[in-house]
């Protein structure tokens, strides 16, 4: 007979969490035997959901403390392993399967997941990526610990400090980051004050230190931020702490919000003597180095970043960092440097690793108007970009129209036209360059980016003043002999915002 698998318990705790509580329940079906949700007082349709999945509800006051919250659920859970997550959280259908596999492993004591944070309103926006233990052994030992940012790897290892905890590939898509959710929930506030009783509690605890560093951060206050992040490092046994890398990077965050970019530089570089293999301090150095206009260092540090790749899995990490971020990151370097060859060939590069990517389109269409080579855009983004359908070409003609490049957006629509065969397409395109040599942009993606001739009422004012000062910026610089004085007009105009797709 072949041997039964172990049981999962699933075990969350939950409050008014009606709109995402079904998408992260529909993400544990055939992973949870048994679903236990303590409900700390929802009063929308929360519970209702739960039972609808056949969770074992258990309503709980909420007493401000996230572990003893959790640990009422783990205390009822019968499975072997319990696995934790918010409502806000979903498993990844591709990966989560191995999470029944590893439950058979007798040697195992807890399992880390991979965290995606998606801090945009769609996965393009950027997403930051870290493991947690989210999976242990179901044991009368284990239970959480801490007010706030609860843990369970300490009830573990004091229980068996040689317990082996492994790190999978399985990714847990979490959802509570994006600026909405954290505004209706009011997190920022909510975590605050969690985390200043914490410390009333217990001043030297160095992870209560961090956490609040983290939400000074997201709360704007940067010099705050900084003076917990150097408490923390000062602490004893700091290098060793699972966190010590993140120490270190928002300690250079900290600094470059509030402007100090030389002191930016030498925190991530410093933190690259104990984590030489932690691509986002290297992608940090060449940004704080490029701000300071320190470009052979920039490129030195983000050519670094991009041999490393994206950082191994133990770290935190943003998604990007060590491929198309950075190698964007180079390309504005090179923008700096009037490095042609440069610029097209970091662009392209984010895109080989982010095909779906816009920010490299837009700064490249940027980048060949100020250069004086719009004429040529069209024909070069033929050749280099391949578009795969009608869509993917109107999305490329309406990057040109926002970029202030209308004429290419029509060549190039036009040449798209003669290059292909199939009739239906050919005629589509051939319709869709008319409309824009009529000054119709209205079948393109980013139609609120138009181009440079609109009149001032089509416009917001700050985009119609932009404008005018892009137009002024052009003739000056075209009016100009001397090739040190162009090349000026033009890091100038490179300097001024546009719509980039971020």
């Amino acid at each position: 007979m072949a041997e039964q698998r172990k049981r999962i318990s699933l075990c969350m705790i939950v409050k008014n969490e009606e709109k995402h509580l079904p998408g992260c329940l529909d993400s544990v079906l055939g992973i949870a035997d048994e679903i236990i949700i303590v409900d700390t007082g929802s009063t929308d349709e929360t519970i209702a959901i739960a039972e609808r999945y056949g969770a074992q509800v258990i309503r709980s006051g909420w007493e401000h403390d996230f572990a003893k919250a959790r640990n009422i659920g783990v205390e009822r859970a019968s499975g072997e392993w319990i696995l934790f997550l918010d409502a806000d959280e979903q498993l990844d259908a591709a990966t989560k399967s191995q999470l029944l596999e590893y439950a058979g492993h007798a040697e195992l004591s807890a399992l880390l997941l991979q965290i995606r944070n998606q801090v945009g309103p769609d996965h393009d926006q950027g997403s930051t990526i870290h493991p947690v233990l989210r999976m242990f052994r179901n044991d009368p030992a284990h239970r959480f610990e801490g007010r706030i940012h609860e843990q369970i790897s300490f009830s573990i290892l004091r229980k068996n400090p040689s317990a082996r905890f492994h790190l999978t590939d399985v990714v847990i898509h979490h959802y509570g980051y994006r600026t909405q959710v954290v505004a209706e929930k009011n997190k920022l506030q909510r975590n605050m004050e969690l985390l200043e009783l914490a410390l009333a509690e217990d001043p030297g605890n160095t992870f209560h230190r961090y956490n609040i560093g983290v939400e000074y951060l997201r709360n704007n206050r940067a010099a705050e931020a900084l003076d917990a992040f150097r408490i923390a490092k000062r602490s004893a046994g700091f290098e060793q702490l699972s966190y010590a890398h993140l120490v270190l990077k928002y300690e250079s965050l900290s600094l470059q919000l509030l402007g100090r970019w030389e002191e930016a530089a030498a925190a991530a570089k410093e933190g690259t003597a104990i984590f030489p293999d932690y691509t986002d301090l290297w992608h940090y150095i060449a940004l704080c180095s490029a701000s300071t206009g320190r470009f052979k260092n920039a490129m030195e540090a983000a050519e670094k970043a991009l041999e490393l790749g994206a950082a191994p899995a133990r770290y935190h990490t943003e998604g990007g960092m060590g491929t198309f971020r950075t190698a964007y990151l180079q390309g504005r370097i090179y923008e700096a440097l009037h490095d042609e060859q440069g610029v097209e060939q970091a662009y392209m590069k984010a895109l080989r690793f982010k095909p779906s990517l816009l920010p490299p389109l837009f700064r490249l269409c940027k980048y060949m108007r100020t250069a004086g080579r719009e004429g040529q855009l069209a024909a070069w983004m033929a050749r280099r970009i391949s578009c795969p359908d009608e869509a993917a070409m109107l999305k490329l003609a309406g990057v040109m129209v926002a970029s202030g490049c209308p004429d290419s957006a029509v060549a190039y629509l036009e040449w798209q036209a003669e290059l292909y065969k199939e009739p239906g397409l050919r005629h589509s395109l051939s319709v869709q360059a008319n409309a824009l040599r009529d000054g119709d942009y209205g079948g393109l993606p980013f139609a609120g980016w138009l181009g440079k001739d609109e009149a001032e009422d089509t416009l917001s004012s700050a985009a119609y003043w932009r404008e005018r000062a892009e137009q002024y910026l052009e003739r000056v610089q075209q009016s100009k002999e001397r090739s040190a004085e162009r090349q000026a007009l033009q890091s100038i105009r490179l300097l001024l915002p546009g719509f980039e797709g971020w």
